[in-house]
């Protein structure tokens, strides 16, 4: 094998696996914003995870902690969370972003594809829009977890520490690994086509 070569397909005892690279740049003149929600049913708070990154890939910040108190709800938590996301990314000087995220119906709200479903949902979606104006340009792209690795673990450790954690300079270890294995590639269980 030549220096350098990576195997699209690994084949381990665990199964097989292939070389999946999962970063798109955004739109031209623009930073991608990678946002994802946690959410303590129990305490109804819900928090964020985000990544600022530039056009070409390279880290701008990252933001882990609270996104609002009383949450009815997954939906009302990631409103909560991308209405944060978008404050934090337009504090650090954001005019042109392209989002990121999993929850579908989050996307379809800001969309206007689908109506809020009450009068809370209502507020949440209208703060929501209030932080987006801000933007000059804004495109939402829904991606899968893989796609989305580092702002989850920072969504997760925000709700498991309950503590905000913002870093522009030094990234932590495993967020540093996972943006790399962004752009680098990293394997995925290859599942058959005729299971999708």
């Amino acid at each position: 094998m030549a220096a350098g070569h990576i195997p699209k397909l690994i084949v381990t005892e665990n199964g097989a696996f292939i070389h999946k690279i999962v970063w798109k740049p955004p739109f031209t003149g623009s930073w991608k914003l990678n946002y994802a929600y946690a959410y303590n049913q129990t305490s109804r708070k819900a928090f964020v995870g985000c990544v600022i990154r530039y056009e070409n890939a390279a880290f701008k910040a990252f933001f882990s902690g609270s996104a609002g108190q009383e949450a009815r709800s997954t939906t009302d938590a990631a409103l909560m969370a991308l209405s944060t996301a978008v404050g934090f990314a337009a504090s650090r000087g954001a005019e042109f972003l392209e989002i990121e995220g999993e929850n579908k119906t989050t996307f379809s709200l800001v969309t206007y594809r689908i109506p809020p479903s009450d009068a809370v949902t209502q507020e949440l979606l209208h703060r929501c829009l209030k932080e987006l104006e801000n933007l000059k340009r804004v495109e939402f792209r829904q991606v899968t977890p893989d796609t989305n690795e580092a702002a989850n673990l920072l969504a997760r450790m925000a709700m498991e520490t309950e503590e905000s954690l913002f870093l522009a300079d030094n990234l932590l270890p495993e967020i540093a690994a996972s943006l790399n294995a962004d752009v680098n590639g990293r394997y995925v269980p290859w599942v058959h086509p005729h299971n999708l």
